[in-house]
């Protein structure tokens, strides 16, 4: 399986795609053992209900799914979990553990094997060094039981859900709507998201209704979180330093924007959003942030929700609300939120009016074929670390997307 190494800290989306694409078609067995004991010849062979082979094991885990804790086997596994303690549980890596994987960086879909049984997993480091295989996180684990070699894996989820055996109904009873449901060839998939980068797929036989693919990943760092639990919430000097601005200005390079009609200058402290009426969703946002690392929030208004990469530009570990947005978006389909920036762009300008707008500041422009977009991309240098991009759909001529990241050394 070829090998995509991806950097945590400037990923904003994941693609949750299965590690084979083809699904292979799993006829319902026949129960073999009625007509031997059964000696009424008008009895008819019984079929076998999916999941009825599934052992029941006697497992007590969370009630919520955004813990990251299944078992499989009965063996309890939270996401993510060292290699060592992967492996200890009898799965071997079908590679080379002692491979180094880049600072901050992981790899999706490595092979494991245990008594012939396979699943996949994501590679984690969260260190700023670069770091063996064996010395990296498990942080998403990917089973596929439509294929031969993921049958004999049976995985138990919070709230008595069991893989192979339970329903799409049983799902949204457990864990409430997901946040995206679609149909798939013979397949029904079900994601769940808790966050940037921690999100769960579920995938349901059309035919059977059993749940036959899973995967969960969370690349939130588990490193550190003892030392983090009694962090101080006090407010930093960078959070006191940070004055919020009365208008978005007219040069692209200040990075102020008007985002749900507050205004804000990117890197904002996350306290900011939370005085102009966001939320904190605690299961999608990590507590605490240590000095010079990323993290992540995730904030909720008026059944909107802002997956934000947070920084904590102050010397010491702090709470999530002393950390900075470093990027800010909003779209006419999805993040149904209204964003301006500087000379008064806005959602669903005309293009040329947006060309006026941003009058001679350099922009380098790309087109999306697939989406029908032209994408407008204003970079402060030639480092490419921090922009505007507008992108504006072909067809309408309208301003359809507006994002805006910057990341600094130190808050000013």
């Amino acid at each position: 399986m070829k090998r995509y190494v991806f950097v945590i800290g400037l990923l904003t989306v994941l693609a949750f795609a299965g590690c084979k694409d083809k699904k292979e078609e799993i006829p319902i067995a026949v129960n073999s053992s009625s007509q031997l004991d059964d000696e009424d010849p008008s009895d008819e062979l019984d079929e076998q209900l999916p999941g009825e082979d599934v052992p029941d094991y006697d497992i007590d885990l969370p009630d919520k799914l955004s813990s990251f804790t299944i078992a499989i086997w009965g063996e309890t596994y939270k996401i993510p979990m060292t290699y060592e303690e992967f492996t200890a549980l009898g799965w071997v890596y079908k590679g080379d553990a002692t491979t180094k994987l880049g600072a901050e960086s992981y790899v999706e879909n490595e092979k494991f094997e245990q008594e012939g049984n396979i699943l996949y997993a994501d590679l984690m480091n969260p260190n700023t060094e670069n770091s063996q295989i064996s010395q990296c996180y498990i942080a998403g684990i990917h089973v596929d039981a439509a294929a031969a070699e993921g049958q004999g894996i049976y995985i138990n989820l919070p709230g008595k859900i069991v893989f192979q055996k339970s329903t799409e109904e049983e799902v949204t009873a457990a864990y409430g709507s997901p946040i995206d449901r679609y149909e798939e060839g013979k397949s029904i998939l079900l994601t769940y998201e808790y966050g940037m980068n921690s999100q769960v797929k579920f995938s349901f036989d059309e035919e059977t209704k059993a749940m036959m693919g899973i995967d969960i990943r969370n690349f939130r760092n588990p490193e550190g979180e003892e030392e983090l639990e009694n962090v101080s919430d006090a407010v930093t000097p960078e959070v006191e330093a940070y004055h919020p601005p009365e208008f978005e200005g007219v040069l692209l390079q200040d990075f102020v924007i008007r985002y749900d009609g507050a205004y804000y200058r990117l890197p904002a402290p996350v306290s900011a959003f939370l005085d102009n009426g966001w939320e904190l969703d605690k299961d999608g946002s990590d507590e605490a942030v240590k000095s010079g690392k990323y993290g992540y929030a995730t904030l909720l208004k008026n059944e909107q929700k802002i997956y934000a990469v947070v920084y904590n530009y102050g010397t010491d570990a702090t709470t999530i609300k002393n950390c900075f947005v470093t990027t800010l978006y909003g779209d006419l389909d999805t993040t149904k939120i209204q964003i301006t920036v500087a000379g008064g762009i806005t959602l669903g300008m005309g293009e040329e009016e947006f060309l006026q707008k941003a009058a001679e500041q350099p922009y380098e422009k790309t087109e999306d074929v697939d989406n029908g977009y032209d994408i407008y991309t204003f970079y402060v240098s030639e480092g490419k670390l921090d922009y505007t991009q507008i992108t504006v759909d072909q067809v309408l001529h309208i301003v359809r997307q507006i994002k805006v990241v910057h990341n600094k050394d130190a808050v000013q």
